[in-house]
């Protein structure tokens, strides 16, 4: 999984992130053969109009490569922009995922990032929830870190159904050790593939 910086980043406004999302997709011919599957559209102050004139282009390309786009936490743009579908942080609070489901029906993608929640978590994945993220996107936990717990992310993988997606991958060796506890995807960082998309 591939995060995009802010929508309100420069690098959206310039056209820089679409050229580095086109340059690390150029050859692949089937993302999801070599192990890219979504992009996520992460969220920012902008205004619906917006938001929706920045990423339109994106959302277009990224899905020509194959690529599912959710959109961050705005959940009334997904339908409009065309996205897959949305990506909601949760945190300790739960509960708004089985009206998501019933606002956006059963082909949307719906995922939840629960922070480290086991709570959020669970309930996520019993009102439907497609995916179950653990770690922080861009802020902090209250240990200090953005990455996914491995003891979270090996318990999830052992003994629930939803894939779980790490969040927080910052460098090689953390993306090698929770890929060997089970998580089913890595969310990468834009400052982990934006400059350099051989590693």
């Amino acid at each position: 999984m591939l995060l995009s910086p802010p929508l309100d980043d420069a690098a959206f406004a310039a056209g820089g992130f679409a050229d580095a999302l086109d340059s690390l997709l150029e050859g692949f011919e089937d993302p999801p053969a070599i192990g890219l599957s979504t992009l996520l559209l992460r969220d920012g102050p902008l205004d619906d109009s917006g938001l929706l004139d920045r990423i339109a282009a994106i959302v277009q390309g990224a899905q020509a490569k194959g690529l599912a786009v959710l959109l961050e936490n705005r959940v009334g743009l997904v339908e409009p922009s065309g996205c897959d579908g949305v990506h909601v942080t949760l945190g300790e609070k739960g509960g708004t995922i089985k009206r998501l489901r019933q606002r956006l029906g059963a082909d949307l993608i719906i995922g939840a990032g629960c922070s480290a929640s086991r709570h959020a978590a669970i309930e996520a994945g019993e009102q439907g929830a497609d995916y179950i993220a653990f770690g922080s996107i861009d802020g902090a936990l209250d240990d200090g870190t953005l990455a996914a717990d491995p003891e979270l992310v090996d318990w999830w993988a052992h003994w629930m159904t939803p894939p779980v997606v790490a969040l927080g991958v910052k460098d090689l060796a953390t993306a090698r050790s929770l890929a060997a506890l089970g998580a089913d995807f890595l969310a990468l960082p834009p400052e982990f593939w934006l400059a350099a998309p051989d590693r």
